[in-house]
């Protein structure tokens, strides 16, 4: 029987298997934000101690390292196929960096090869707002264009995002708070495996594979 919490007794074979459908939404929402708590805690502690420069250039490391190489297994698991922006769109409403609901992100799909994707709300952005210009172009600006278009080449090197607009915001209330435009162009170069993504693909972390479920449920369908 499926549990749609965990009160009661412990339980030492528990399983995420084990709960509900409804319990596990909850759970993968608060998953997705602690993604952000543990982004927050480690840059705070690198700013306190380097700076907001060494913030953004880290930030952008990460992001390059992670995203592209979660994004793949993400695909793998959800069985996304295709290379066009309908599948990149798939893979952002899945993102635990685009935790839904603390990023309120509504897409827009023209074709395969255009598209655009907007945050009526950010949850990052009014992180930061409270530092001034300089934090919110760190983030908004250096970081972003540091990191979407290699998110974007785990489904399709040619993809490129675009800021239509993004913060500092005017006015002040604008909202939504940024809008992007997707294009995958055939006469674009690929951006190419940042070094730090080929480290990261190395680690055990990447190359984990989860045995199926009690039930024999594979992991990977």
């Amino acid at each position: 029987m499926s549990r749609d919490d965990y009160s009661g007794a412990f339980d030492p074979g528990f399983r995420f298997e084990d709960l509900s459908k409804d319990a596990l939404v909850r759970l993968v929402r608060e998953y997705a934000l602690i993604v952000h708590l543990l982004d927050r805690s480690s840059l705070i502690a690198v700013g306190m101690k380097y700076g907001q420069e060494a913030v953004e250039e880290i930030a952008v490391q990460e992001w390059r390292g992670a995203s592209p190489v979660y994004t793949q297994r993400i695909r793998e698991i959800m069985r996304i196929e295709g290379d066009g922006v309908s599948a990149i769109f798939k893979c952002l409403q899945l993102d635990p960096g685009f935790a839904q609901h603390y990023m309120d992100v509504e897409y827009e799909l023209i074709d395969e090869t255009h598209g655009f994707f907007q945050l009526r709300t950010c949850g990052a952005l009014l992180d930061v707002e409270p530092f001034g210009e300089r934090a919110v172009r760190g983030m908004c600006h250096h970081i972003e264009d540091g990191t979407f278009d290699w998110t974007a080449q785990a489904v399709n090197p040619r993809a490129r995002i675009r800021p239509v607009h993004r913060p500092p915001r005017v006015p002040g209330d604008r909202v939504p708070h940024c809008r992007w435009e997707v294009v995958i162009d055939d006469r674009t170069e690929p951006v190419g495996e940042d070094p730090i993504t080929a480290m990261t693909r190395a680690t055990t972390a990447a190359r984990f594979r989860f045995p199926p479920m009690r039930d024999g449920t594979p992991h990977v369908p």
